[in-house]
């Protein structure tokens, strides 16, 4: 009779355990930022990767080593097929400048360990302002272009598409 009573007793308190558990799978995730043009030996302590995966609700803040490694375990959704993971460079104690592709990775199985995720692309980031490309001088504010308005307009009016009403000079 003791045995059944300890047994149910165990039994009841397994149950309780096993019924708060949530069981969600989770992977290792291990990546490297780099900087464009730091020093040699630049610490990169104190910069932080965010880390999140769809369907997922919590966002993993990861830290960089001074080598400028991170490492982290990030929950992943229980779905079977390929995973859905990006990887952000958030910031650091300084300002950084960084393009919007080195900005962001998207976080795939590495080739040396199928259970570890690693980022797709290269985060890389400057300490300082980087200097616009041709492709970028378009984009920057303060560009000064001349603008030829469509049909010009007679008696020294403006052209007719310039202004969307008729304007009324002198009402008597």
């Amino acid at each position: 009779m003791a045995n059944q009573a300890a047994a149910a007793a165990f039994f009841l308190f397994a149950l309780a355990v096993f019924s708060n558990l949530e069981l969600s799978a989770s992977s290792l995730v291990s990546g490297k930022i780099s900087c464009l043009d730091c020093h040699r030996d630049f610490d990169f302590s104190g910069i932080k990767v965010l880390l999140k995966c769809d369907g997922e609700k919590k966002q993993i803040t990861a830290m960089a080593a001074a080598d400028g490694s991170f490492r982290s375990v990030l929950p992943t959704a229980d779905k079977k097929g390929s995973i859905n993971c990006l990887a952000k460079l958030l910031g650091g104690p300084e300002q950084l400048y960084a393009h919007k592709h080195n900005l962001v990775s998207e976080l795939v199985k590495s080739k040396h360990d199928s259970k570890v995720l690693t980022t797709s692309n290269p985060l890389a980031f400057s300490l300082s302002c980087p200097k616009p490309s041709r492709d970028d001088i378009g984009s920057m504010i303060g560009d000064s272009k001349t603008i030829n308005f469509p049909g010009a307009g007679g008696f020294g009016f403006p052209p007719a598409s310039f202004f969307p009403f008729l304007p009324i000079i002198g009402i008597p």
